[in-house]
């Protein structure tokens, strides 16, 4: 049986270095992640995720077998890509690049955000009927991670351990994980003095 014709487009996308909308959440049909396909497995994938304003904003990282939508250019992909080009922003690499279809992209995110100290929030929950977390990584095991969890006002909220299997989808250093990562900064600087 030949490649899936989602992931031959998720493919195509990434090596002609397209914008590409995703959809993933069939509660939300109408809702779409946009950006660059920035590294793809069999199983994940990351995108270099892009605002409706066309601006940077972080990484996403998605379950192949989720997606049930994937566009390549249309008119809202090439005026998103036009509006971020134009922008001329700078993207920091969260991980290689490419299509290494035997990686787990979910935990080289983890571990460069270890690294990096960046901020994500993850998501193990299918039905979205639990919070999500929120914070930096802690520990990674051979199976396992351990966050240490944030609010979004930056206070800490203790820490959470679960199963790298059980991730459903991973943002990190978007927006909001950058506010967050901010406010954590402040009140830390805050009690120091």
């Amino acid at each position: 049986m030949g490649e899936s014709l989602i992931l031959s487009m998720l493919k195509r996308s990434m090596e002609e270095k397209c914008m590409v909308s995703v959809f993933t959440d069939r509660s939300q049909p109408d809702s779409c992640s946009v950006g660059f396909i920035h590294s793809l497995s069999s199983k994940q994938f990351a995108m270099k995720h892009v605002t409706p304003d066309g601006y940077n904003d972080g990484y996403i990282l998605r379950r192949i077998e989720d997606i049930f939508r994937v566009d390549i250019a249309g008119e809202y992909e090439r005026r998103l890509e036009l509006i971020y080009t134009l922008q001329k922003q700078p993207y920091k690499d969260l991980m290689n690049a490419g299509v290494a279809f035997e990686s787990d992209l979910f935990r080289a995110c983890l571990v460069r955000a270890q690294d990096e100290n960046l901020v994500v929030t993850i998501c193990i929950d299918e039905n979205d009927s639990q919070l999500n977390m929120v914070g930096f990584v802690k520990e990674m095991g051979s199976h396992e991670v351990t966050i240490t969890r944030i609010t979004s006002n930056g206070l800490d909220d203790g820490e959470s351990t679960f199963y790298i299997e059980d991730i459903v989808k991973i943002n990190c250093d978007t927006a909001e994980e950058k506010t967050c990562k901010l406010l954590f900064d402040h009140r830390k600087t805050l009690e120091r003095k």
